[in-house]
């Protein structure tokens, strides 16, 4: 379920564009990035067998050349895992206060 998340970061107005959340992790999308956090769950959820997009290792796709999110390439670029994470970090800090 998407759920808009802005109300927790108002303050912060530029992220309203690219933060969703993704089951039981939210995800942040920035031009053809996106970065699933990492959170524990089940990778399929066993009722109706759909993938949860739920990984306890941080997720990268290149949405340009990778719609169906098939190839997490956070391995191979840890720079943008790291600017990711922490705008993740912000929504993080604003949802605590």
């Amino acid at each position: 379920m998407l759920r808009n998340a802005c109300p927790l970061i108002s303050e912060i107005d530029r992220l309203c564009e690219i933060l969703v959340e993704q089951g039981a992790a939210f995800s942040l999308v920035k031009n053809n990035w996106k970065y699933i956090e990492p959170a524990k769950g089940p990778k399929v959820q066993g009722l109706t067998n759909i993938e949860s997009g739920t990984d306890e290792a941080p997720q990268l796709y290149d949405l340009k050349s990778d719609i169906g999110e098939k190839n997490n390439l956070a391995g191979k670029h840890p720079e943008i895992v790291k600017e990711l994470a922490a705008l993740q970090k912000i929504r993080d800090d604003g949802q605590s206060k």
